[in-house]
């Protein structure tokens, strides 16, 4: 296996951080409670490195109550790049497979997670359409059938993604009523309505797939093509975002409006 550069390792111990911080709330003080709660919402890798890392900053002197600051957070973060990153980088030339071995388990924890998060725009989309293997589109008004969700991959070098920069990916000509952007929505909003569509075990699957595309793609919105009515009836949509390189990537369904 491929080197790994400490600073996607670091990036993953920064995300965790985040997500720790992010579940305290306004006082930024982290309960148990409340990590459990944020831990409930991840899946694989993700939720195992969160968890293992809140345990890791209780361990190093955090209230008996195990209420978390972010100064905690903050001064374990720097322990976590220091000792478990850049200590076994010994040549400074990123971690080799043998240096990622000798790593402490929370230390390989991160470096999953990193991996994950370094796959191909392409590799996500696919990974993407098998997670919503289970679900299907019903939203927006639409007048179809449930439709299902197809993997969707754009090469790209993209900073960032706006509409702007989704037109000119997708090749859309804005003068066009069937190239027009007909709406964009918070992937947020989006995911919630998902989430609420579906059965309890299918639930679970949405809010996986949510989890998943929201950690690995930046700028995550949904776009629906096609001014209505003289760009339809029927609407792609995308629920897309920039991969690490550089890609548009996500799913696509169909909408139909009369």
């Amino acid at each position: 296996m491929s080197r790994i550069a400490k600073s996607h390792v670091n990036a993953a111990f920064e995300w965790a951080a985040t997500q720790i911080s992010e579940a305290g709330g306004r006082d930024g003080v982290t309960s148990r409670a409340e990590i459990r709660r944020r831990i409930g919402e991840l899946t694989g890798p993700e939720r195992d490195l969160v968890d293992f890392f809140y345990r890791f900053i209780v361990r190093q002197g955090a209230a008996h109550n195990e209420r978390v600051t972010r100064a905690d957070v903050d001064a374990a973060l720097v322990l976590a790049r220091k000792d478990m990153v850049a200590a076994f980088d010994t040549n400074d030339n990123g971690l080799s497979s043998d240096e990622v071995a000798a790593m402490p388990p929370l230390g390989r924890l991160a470096v999953k997670v990193a991996r994950q998060r370094e796959r191909s725009g392409e590799e996500l989309a696919a990974s993407f359409e098998e997670l919503a293997f289970s679900l299907y589109f019903d939203d927006f008004g639409t007048e179809l059938p449930p439709d299902r969700f197809l993997s969707f991959h754009v090469p790209a070098k993209l900073e960032a993604l706006t509409a702007e920069s989704f037109r000119a990916a997708l090749g859309l000509d804005p003068a066009d009523p069937k190239g027009a952007i007909a709406r964009i929505e918070d992937a947020g909003q989006f995911f919630a309505r998902l989430t609420e569509l579906h059965t309890p075990g299918q639930a679970a699957q949405a809010q996986a797939l949510a989890q998943t595309m929201q950690s690995t793609l930046s700028d995550l919105a949904v776009y629906i093509v096609g001014h209505d009515p003289e760009g339809g009836p029927v609407h792609p949509v995308y629920i897309v975002g920039v991969a690490a390189d550089g890609s548009l990537a996500g799913l696509r369904a169909r909408l139909k409006w009369s």
